[in-house]
């Protein structure tokens, strides 16, 4: 790592706690949203703490180059964004508000070290930078879909437990109600009911 590339780095570092502010002053008021700019201390807080864990953790690529260590953040921040009901949209609109801003004090700081900084160090550490953040976006967008799909074959599961009960009458009858239409994902399940209830018997008998 270059001389500049690591006062960069260590300038970034410095910054952490303004370019977190700026973001979290850039928050618009947003109807049932973790981001909303009317959110309670304890939010604001939590949003900024993301926020520090996040900085550093594109600030370290900087240093080493290295994105393998993208994957904690997105997998932790996604699932607890999936878990609240959060859009993704608005997530994504979040990375790229706060991706400017971080270009923003990278361009402060090259302002500050014209004649030290090479054209070659800002094409590395603009090529360095998005591409983390890239990486990072497509991370957390995969978390949050694998959560997603998670509730959304749970609330299916659920669903289909009250849609097609098995009702006992005696040891040998049974009573399945046929409540809604009946699509080829529900006809499978009743057979899969039935044939569950008569491996039961033949068990018990």
């Amino acid at each position: 790592m270059g001389k500049m590339t690591q006062e960069s780095h260590d300038f970034l570092l410095q910054h952490v706690n303004k370019m977190a502010q700026e973001w979290l002053d850039s928050r618009e008021i947003e109807e049932n949203s973790v981001y909303t700019a009317d959110a309670s201390s304890e939010v604001t807080e939590y949003l900024r703490e993301q926020n520090h864990y996040f900085t550093r953790t594109i600030v370290k690529v900087l240093k080493d180059g290295s994105f393998k260590n993208l994957s904690g953040w997105a997998k932790e921040i996604a699932t607890k964004r999936a878990c609240l009901g959060n859009p993704l949209y608005q997530s994504i609109r979040h990375f790229k508000t706060f991706r400017s801003i971080f270009l923003n004090k990278v361009e402060a700081f090259v302002g500050l070290h014209q004649s030290s900084i090479t054209q070659q160090d800002i094409i590395l550490w603009n090529r360095t930078l998005n591409e983390a953040f890239d990486r990072m976006i497509e991370l957390f967008t995969m978390y949050y879909g694998q959560v997603a799909e998670a509730q959304v074959y749970a609330q299916k599961m659920l669903i289909s437990e009250l849609s097609t009960p098995v009702i006992s009458i005696s040891d040998k009858v049974g009573v399945l109600p046929i409540i809604g239409q009946i699509d080829d994902y529900k006809s499978n399940d009743f057979v899969e009911k039935l044939w569950c209830r008569q491996k039961t018997l033949n068990c018990l008998a």
